[in-house]
C-alpha cells in the first residue's frame, strides 16, 4: 500500500531528484527515501539528500539530535550522488534549479509546514513533481480516517484493520546510523527488562516506560520496526504498549492533520469542556502560580516539583506525572488559557519528545479532548480531576521524589 502524496506532478525536463530528510532521520524502514532511491534510479537521475536541521527552541535537544546524528551524512552518501546539511531558512531557489522530483517527509506541524509551503511555491512555479512519504506513522493518517476522531476509541479498528497493509519494511538490511543504534538498544532494554512488568508502567518509581519518544520523535526508528519486533515476543503487555505506540501515538496526528487550529486555545477541545470552564472560570483559586514558579520548583506541590526536575535535567517526564502536571498547572492558573499557554510553552521547550502531535495532544487531553465529562467539582468542573491523593494511594510516589531531588544534586 502507497504511503506517498503526490501534491505536485508535472511534466518536466529536470535533471535532478530531490529527498529533503526532515522527520525521518534514519535508514531503515526510511519509506521517503526508499522512494527517492527508486524514482531516482528508475528515471536515471542523481540524487541529493538535504538533511533539513530540526526546529528546536531548547540547545539540549539540539545536543541530543546532533550527537545522535554525527555519522548520519556518511552513511546516506551510500545512497546518494550528493548529501548536505541545511537550516531552514536556505536558499531552496538555488537548490531547486533543474530538478525534476522531490521527496520531502510527511509534515503536520505548523513549523514544519511553512517549511513545505516554501517549497511548494517553487514547485509550482517551475513546474517540479513533488511527493510527500508517510515514514513517521504506521498507518497514513488519511488512509487511517478522513475526519478528526473524537476518541482512541473511535479510531482504534480503521488503525488496526490496516496494521498488515502496512507492515511491509524496506531497506531493513542496510548498515545503521548511531542514531538508529542507540534507538535499537533502548527497545531491546525494553523488551528484556521492562515489557513483562509494563501492566504496572503507570507507577513513575518504577522507571517502566519505554523512553523511545524522543527517538520516534526525530524518526530514529520506524513505528513498524518496533512493532514488527514486538510481534516475535510472547507477553500478556504487548498489545497495550502497542495501542499506546500505535493507536495513541496516531490520533496525535489525526487531531494536527485535521484540525489547523490545534495549538489555538480556542479550537482545541470539545463545546462540553469549554462550557464546563466557562462556569468555573471564577471560581477560587488557592493557589497561583506562575511559569518562573514552575521551573525553580518553588510550588507548595513537591511531586509537581519532582516531575519539573524531571522534565527541567532530563528532558522528559513520566507518563502519568505529565497528566498530573499539566492538571496542577490548570488547578494554579488565573485561567483555563493561561494554563493551556503554560503548559505547552513548557512542553515544547523542555522535552525531548516536545513539539510534536503528541504533546500537543497531551495538553489537549488535559482540557477534555479525547477524554469524556466527569463528576463536577469546582474549578475543573467536568474536566477529568487528579490530585496528590491519588499518587500516594497507587504508586510509591516517595520514591520518585527521592529519585527527582538525586538527579537535582548531581546537575547542580
Amino acid at each position: 500500500m502507497s504511503r506517498t502524496d503526490v501534491i505536485f506532478e508535472y511534466q518536466n525536463e529536470g535533471k535532478n531528484c530531490i529527498y529533503f530528510m526532515t522527520k525521518t532521520f534514519r535508514i531503515k524502514n526510511n519509506y521517503s527515501l526508499f522512494e527517492a532511491i527508486n524514482y531516482s534510479e528508475k528515471n536515471n537521475l542523481p540524487l541529493g539528500i538535504y538533511i533539513v536541521k530540526p526546529y528546536e527552541l531548547n540547545n539540549q535537544n539540539y545536543d541530543f539530535f546532533f550527537e545522535k546524528t554525527k555519522d548520519l551524512k556518511d552513511k546516506l552518501k551510500e545512497y546518494a550522488t550528493d548529501v548536505f546539511e541545511i537550516d531552514r531558512e536556505v536558499n531552496l531557489e538555488k537548490i531547486l534549479k533543474n530538478v525534476k522530483a522531490i521527496f520531502i517527509d510527511k509534515l503536520y506541524l505548523r513549523f514544519d509546514l511553512n517549511f513545505l509551503e516554501k517549497i511548494k511555491r517553487i514547485a509550482f512555479k517551475d513546474n517540479i513533481i513533488l511527493y510527500a512519504v508517510e515514514s513517521n506513522v504506521f498507518v497514513p493518517v488519511k488512509v487511517a480516517s478522513e475526519k478528526e476522531e473524537y476518541s482512541a476509541r473511535t479510531i482504534r479498528n480503521k488503525i488496526n484493520s490496516k496494521l498488515e497493509d502496512y507492515s511491509e519494511e524496506v531497506l531493513e538490511n542496510e548498515n545503521k546510523t548511531l542514531a538508529e543504534k542507540e534507538a535499537y538498544e533502548v527497545l531491546q532494554d525494553f523488551i528484556d527488562n521492562k515489557l513483562q512488568k509494563y501492566n504496572l508502567h503507570n507507577d513513575p518509581s518504577l522507571k517502566l516506560t519505554s523512553l523511545l519518544s524522543p527517538y520516534l520523535k526525530y524518526g530514529f526508528i520506524s513505528p513498524v520496526s518496533i512493532y514488527n519486533e514486538m510481534r516475535k515476543i510472547k507477553s500478556d503487555n504487548k498489545d497495550s504498549f502497542l495501542e499506546e505506540l500505535i493507536v495513541r501515538r496516531e490520533l496525535a496526528y489525526n487531531f494536527v492533520y485535521y484540525n489547523p487550529t490545534y495549538d489555538d486555545f480556542n479550537y482545541i477541545t470539545y463545546d462540553w469542556a469549554y462550557n464546563t470552564m466557562n462556569r468555573h472560570i471564577k471560581d477560587k483559586r488557592e493557589y497561583i502560580y506562575k511559569k518562573e514558579d514552575y521551573i525553580n520548583f518553588n510550588t507548595h506541590d513537591k511531586y509537581f516539583n519532582a516531575a519539573m526536575k524531571e522534565m527541567v535535567y532530563l528532558g522528559r517526564m513520566h507518563s502519568y506525572m505529565r497528566m498530573y502536571w499539566c492538571k496542577k498547572i490548570i488547578e494554579w492558573s488565573s485561567s483555563y488559557r493561561e494554563a493551556y499557554e503554560v503548559a505547552i510553552e513548557l512542553n515544547n521547550y523542555y522535552f525531548l519528545d516536545g513539539l510534536t502531535p503528541n504533546g500537543y495532544c497531551g495538553v489537549a487531553w488535559c482540557f477534555g479532548k479525547h477524554d469524556r465529562a466527569w463528576t463536577e467539582r469546582p474549578i475543573f468542573g467536568k474536566l477529568r480531576y487528579m490530585n496528590d491523593n491519588g499518587l500516594k494511594r497507587k504508586f510509591d510516589i516517595e520514591t520518585y521524589v527521592k529519585n527527582m531531588d538525586e538527579i537535582e544534586k548531581r546537575k547542580r
